[in-house]
């Protein structure tokens, strides 16, 4: 005797609206990373400088300060070829993940350093940063989820 139970499939994206979705996540990510790994090229001194004064990254500071900027345009790359897009879903998912925990870090042990990340960013406070980066966490789950093979 065989027992089957029903799925309960969750929420679904109409398929229709698939591509689009996961393309709109791809391109936001796409600019953000651009955008910002840009700004962190353009002044690495200043972006090395301020990651020197942080109690994890400390000594490592200009090898992580390359390290960002060189992961946010491989990213990049990845979210424009339409082959590697899920990659780069995923990978963006990743890098945001652990920019947001180094940033709960940061605010939970009071740690008070300047935030280089350029332009307007740059204006926010760690609290508006840590949601600015969930809203994008969640843009990227979005992608994922949505995206057709």
């Amino acid at each position: 005797m065989r027992i089957q139970l029903k799925e309960r499939p969750g929420f679904q994206f109409p398929l229709k609206f698939r591509p689009i979705i996961s393309d709109t996540a791809a391109y936001l990510l796409l600019a953000l990373f651009m955008y910002t790994a840009a700004s962190k090229i353009l002044t690495i001194n200043a972006f090395s400088s301020t990651l020197a004064k942080s109690p994890i990254i400390g000594s490592y500071s200009l090898f992580v300060a390359w390290l960002i900027p060189i992961s946010e345009i491989v990213i990049s790359l990845l979210l424009i070829i339409a082959g590697t897009r899920k990659l780069g879903l995923y990978a963006s998912l990743a890098l945001l993940g652990i920019f947001t925990i180094y940033l709960v870090y940061m605010v939970s042990s009071g740690t008070k350093l300047p935030c280089h990340c350029g332009g307007a960013i740059s204006t926010m406070t760690w609290q508006q940063h840590i949601w600015f980066n969930a809203a994008f966490l969640l843009i990227a789950a979005i992608g994922i989820r949505s995206y057709k093979k």
